[in-house]
């Protein structure tokens, strides 16, 4: 602002100074003229009364002049003298009465100059211009006509009074001028300092708040009470802002973990109804299966009775019977994993026996260099189950992360704690009910599971091993197992970061759970 105040004064200074300097030299150039031909005016007049009607010497000299000569000669020279003294006080007086310096009256070729003249007719060039010809005189010229006599009066002005008054006008001018330019700067500087500042520092904050920092404050220090007031109007208008947008964000963050949690829970139905179906499909074809391993157990047991034991056949019907065995018991694995075993074998377990049986045969199956850590916190926990099956869950989460750890030394932990499910977490686990649960984690330090595969790793025959390796029914029995037990199992993976299986059971409560 203040460069460009000082700007627009750099183009109106100069053209205020020149068009007030204009006027002052035309005021004083025109009063001077006036003056001058106003008094040279005057000066002819008084002269046109005292010379005579006909001629220079008058129509009574002329008369005297032709009768009596001797007189005439006398009276004449006299009053020539006396008109010629006359006209010459007349003209001293018109230099001294103004400011003329030159005065002379021609009467038909002969000129009456005044005495006080500092310049003669000769030294100056007849200039009728103000300030023409370098010579400061102004120079006047009245015709007297009297009767056809050719008179004229002639003055000349001094110009160089105007002249220096013009010059002291223009001083003066360039002094006020100047010091409007240094008042107008201060004035400036004053207002830069009282307005410009803070609105420099409102506009500064305004434009951080508009990019998201919402955190600054829209607060000035200012001695105008009207920028004060502005400054608190947008502070109060900023803190409704920002009470909006933490509104608006919180509203936002709310429905998208609203959202979230529905999408999650739509894709856990999914997977439930999904695998409800895959079992029902297994479990049929499991017993039609089962019915057809029968008359092979039969039939291969009757044929081992009825020949030899050194037959040779005998080896061959050992293998269909082994074969029938493996047979018979992927078909229990795969009841189990469809719910449909018959539950007979429930009864109420010590969760940290089962916990800790497990773990002595898992020191036996897992190499030395791997870590086997434990922390049981719910001692003499009580559950309705089958021990079994909760030793054959262990097991296999057990032998799996021991499988997933491709590194010669590593560390698997299991943690046994009681648990309370609240209605949020019922919401995320919709197999469980509100109550007090154990909680059995299996956590591993391993490669972990690529987020493509944690969705899938609950369903049967699928994995991610090479063919041969794995059937794919390991964690869906699991998952199978621990939902006949109504329980619910959750797994949290980061790749490079291993994995943790959480399983809930509920704690026994002394009601009959099957």
């Amino acid at each position: 602002m203040i460069l460009g105040g000082m700007a627009i004064q750099a183009v109106l200074l100069p053209l205020l100074f020149f068009g007030l300097l204009y006027v002052v030299e035309e005021s004083h150039k025109a009063g001077f003229i006036d003056g001058a031909r106003k008094y040279s005016r005057f000066l002819a007049e008084h002269m046109e009364a005292t010379i005579t009607e006909e001629s220079f010497e008058g129509r009574l000299v002329t008369d005297i002049r032709k009768n009596y000569p001797e007189l005439a000669r006398k009276y004449h020279l006299s009053e020539v003298d006396a008109k010629r003294q006359n006209i010459l006080r007349l003209l001293d007086s018109a230099v001294l009465g103004s400011d003329s310096v030159f005065a002379e009256l021609n009467a038909q070729g002969e000129h009456i100059a005044s005495s006080l003249s500092t310049v003669s007719n000769t030294d100056f060039i007849e200039d009728f211009s103000f300030g023409g010809n370098g010579d400061h005189i102004y120079f006047i010229s009245i015709p007297l006509a009297f009767h056809g006599a050719d008179f004229s009066l002639r003055m000349g002005f001094d110009e160089t009074p105007v002249q220096e008054q013009i010059e002291l006008a223009r001083n003066r001018l360039l002094v006020i001028l100047g010091g409007y330019l240094l008042v107008s700067m201060l004035a400036l500087a004053i207002i830069s300092t009282l307005v410009i500042k803070p609105l420099k520092r409102l506009q500064n904050v305004s434009r951080k708040i508009a990019s998201g920092e919402y955190g600054q404050k829209l607060q000035v220090d200012s001695q105008l009470s009207e920028i004060n007031e502005l400054a608190a109007d947008l502070e109060s208008m900023r803190f409704e802002l920002v009470s909006v947008n933490k509104s608006l964000q919180h509203e936002v963050i709310l429905r998208k973990t609203v959202e979230d949690r529905r999408k999650a829970l739509e894709g856990k139905l999914r997977q439930a109804q999904k695998m409800e179906t895959v079992g029902i499909l297994v479990g049929g074809i499991s017993h039609e299966f089962n019915n057809i391993l029968q008359p092979i157990f039969l039939y291969t047991e009757q044929a081992q009775h009825d020949l030899e034991a050194q037959h040779r056949v005998q080896k061959h019907l050992a293998r269909i019977y082994k074969s029938a065995t493996r047979a018979k018991h992927l078909v229990g694995q795969i009841l189990t994993f469809s719910r449909q075993s018959s539950g007979q074998g429930f009864k109420v377990e010590d969760m940290t026996a089962v916990v800790e049986e497990a773990l002595e045969l898992l020191r036996a199956l897992i190499p030395s260099s791997i870590e086997l850590n434990y922390e049981l916190n719910a001692a003499g926990c009580k559950v309705w189950a089958e021990y079994d099956q909760l030793l054959q869950v262990i097991m296999n989460l057990g032998s799996n992360a021991f499988l997933a750890i491709d590194k010669p030394h590593g560390a698997i932990t299991l943690k046994l704690n009681y648990f309370t499910a609240d209605a949020k977490f019922v919401n995320e686990h919709p197999l469980l009910k509100k109550g007090r649960y154990v909680c059995l984690s299996i956590e591993d330090n391993g490669r972990g599971i690529d987020a493509a595969y944690i969705d899938r790793i609950f369903e049967p025959f699928y994995t991610t091993r090479a063919v041969g390796k794995g059937t794919g029914l390991g964690l869906s029995v699991v998952h199978g197992i621990v939902s006949s037990h109504q329980g619910d199992i959750s797994v949290q993976s980061e790749p490079g970061n291993g994995a943790v299986f959480k399983i809930y059971l509920p704690v026994y409560s002394g009601d009959n759970n099957d």
